[in-house]
């Protein structure tokens, strides 16, 4: 499945170190990794200071989250899908578009899935030795995914859309982010390559912070603290926009916006005072949202999360629904 990023041809691997392409690419293998397609070199070994015991905190964290998220919601999904697909949870392939420590990985394969990961940030590499299917974690851009057209029955990505076509710092004061010139030309390109790399019968999901929402849980430096924002002028995206570059990359595609109860777990904001304050009644509104009758409220401004699917498939409603 894997080709050349720059002119589209299918790889040839040259004695396990390095992938070379006919046009004279050669993409070298990282030791804990898969294929390198940003061809950066390596990164330096993942060596965490013991006593940096807020780095450990953050990255067990994450982890947690990452389980919960594929536990709860992605691998029930997969599995309904494929039952009411009448497929065999060992033909489909699955990727993960910015899959991060790649922990995401292990868990859908460990289902018997082939499932593949891609990730751009050379610090998520470090962590990739700790994982069972690291030669199928691939150092790559989301712009240009190193597989060839309709590789894959799914395709996830969580938390990566609203990073592109932003430029982002940490101020004195906490989190500055505007978007780019090119920010709709990236995103509309992303979802592109998102879809061209779908099968017919897929679908893909997407997951990210809700930029018609005004306060932003994810982004605030400090983990879980708030950062406020006018809706719609933040580099988070919203429904409508997401919508719109998934009809442009192709008009069959249909969508539906999910209640995020399966996908949040409360453990960054619930660090906080106000978290552990507001998290019961978050919790029962997105259950609320998760109703039918309401369900359409997961897509507008009363939904801090956007969970959006999109499939060429008409009865996507019989298998959509993970409850």
């Amino acid at each position: 499945m894997l080709v050349c990023p720059k002119c589209g041809s299918a790889l040839e691997p040259a004695e396990c170190v390095a992938a070379l392409c006919r046009c004279g690419e050669t993409y070298p293998r990282l030791s804990a990794g898969g294929l390198d397609f940003l061809q950066g070199g390596e990164f330096p070994d993942f060596d965490l200071d013991e006593d940096d015991f807020r780095q450990r905190a953050i990255l067990e964290q994450e982890a947690e989250g990452v389980a919960a998220r594929m536990d709860n919601l992605i691998i029930p999904m997969i599995r309904r899908y494929a039952l009411l697909a009448g497929r065999d949870l060992h033909n489909l392939a699955v990727l993960d578009c910015g899959c991060g420590s790649g922990l995401s990985v292990d868990m859908l394969r460990a289902q018997g899935m082939d499932a593949w990961g891609i990730d751009a940030g050379r610090s998520r590499h470090r962590q990739w030795g700790q994982r069972q299917a690291r030669a199928c974690l691939l150092s790559a851009d989301a712009l240009r995914i190193p597989f060839a057209d309709a590789a894959f029955d799914a395709v996830l990505s969580s938390g990566l859309v609203e990073h592109l076509g932003i430029h982002e710092e940490e101020a004195e004061d906490g989190y500055l982010s505007y978007r780019l010139a090119d920010c709709h030309v990236q995103r509309r390109r992303f979802v592109r390559e998102l879809v061209r790399v779908l099968k017919s019968d897929g679908f893909i999901l997407l997951d990210h912070p809700n930029g018609a929402f005004p306060a932003d849980f994810w982004h605030g430096g400090e983990a879980g603290s708030i950062r406020w924002h006018l809706p719609g002028g933040d580099m988070l995206p919203r429904y409508p926009e997401i919508a719109a570059y998934f009809r442009e990359a192709d008009p069959r595609m249909r969508l539906i916006s999910l209640s995020p109860v399966r996908r949040l777990s409360f453990q960054k904001v619930g660090a906080h005072w106000y978290g552990r304050m507001l998290a019961p009644a978050m919790r029962f509104w997105l259950n609320v949202i998760d109703l039918k009758p309401l369900s359409f409220l997961a897509r507008s401004f009363l939904n801090p999360y956007l969970v959006t699917v999109a499939t060429r498939r008409p009865d996507f409603q019989s298998w959509i629904n993970v409850a």
